[in-house]
């Protein structure tokens, strides 16, 4: 699946799922992986970030820390799997050219083994970038963090992914 070009994409979709602001969600969740672990970020993680960080339902049930382990609290919220794996099947193209754009600008770097590190011009995300989103923009990247601290704790990749439903 592929993303229609600019001008034929509705103006809302534009807006929400264009590549600049999705690699800012992509970024902060990265930069706190890597930071949390101290090790790259699998690039197939990424694809969990979008479905969840801009998914107002599953964002309000996340917890409020990291101390609340990722299996026990999906266990207690069984219904946010519920069209989890066709939200992230339908965003994989936004969640692509998010990373491309970001890997064009230097803002990522792939390893040689493929997974994602911080570029040479990582994002500033500051205060004052986030005063001028919407609260719904602002909460995506604040999901986006927490889910980065959060998988980073959680244990390997295939289990993250196990744990919402999907395989790598």
């Amino acid at each position: 699946m592929s993303l229609p070009i600019w001008d034929r994409r509705p103006r809302e979709e534009a807006y929400l799922f264009n590549p600049a602001f999705c690699g800012v969600v992509l970024h902060e969740f990265t930069k706190e992986y890597v930071k949390a672990k101290a090790a790259p970020c699998s690039l197939a993680l990424l694809f969990c970030v979008l479905p969840i960080a801009l998914h107002s339902k599953t964002r309000f049930a996340l917890p409020g820390s990291t101390l609340t382990s990722l299996y026990s609290w999906r266990e207690r919220n069984p219904e946010v799997l519920i069209g989890f794996a066709e939200r992230a099947r339908s965003l994989r193209p936004v969640a692509q050219e998010a990373l491309r754009f970001g890997l064009d600008r230097s803002v990522f770097q792939l390893t040689e083994e493929g997974d994602l590190l911080l570029g040479d011009k990582p994002l500033a995300v500051g205060k004052k970038f986030e005063e001028g989103l919407s609260e719904d923009a602002r909460d995506c990247i604040v999901t986006a963090r927490l889910l980065g601290r959060w998988f980073a704790k959680a244990g390997t990749t295939s289990t993250i992914m196990a744990v919402w439903g999907i395989k790598p």
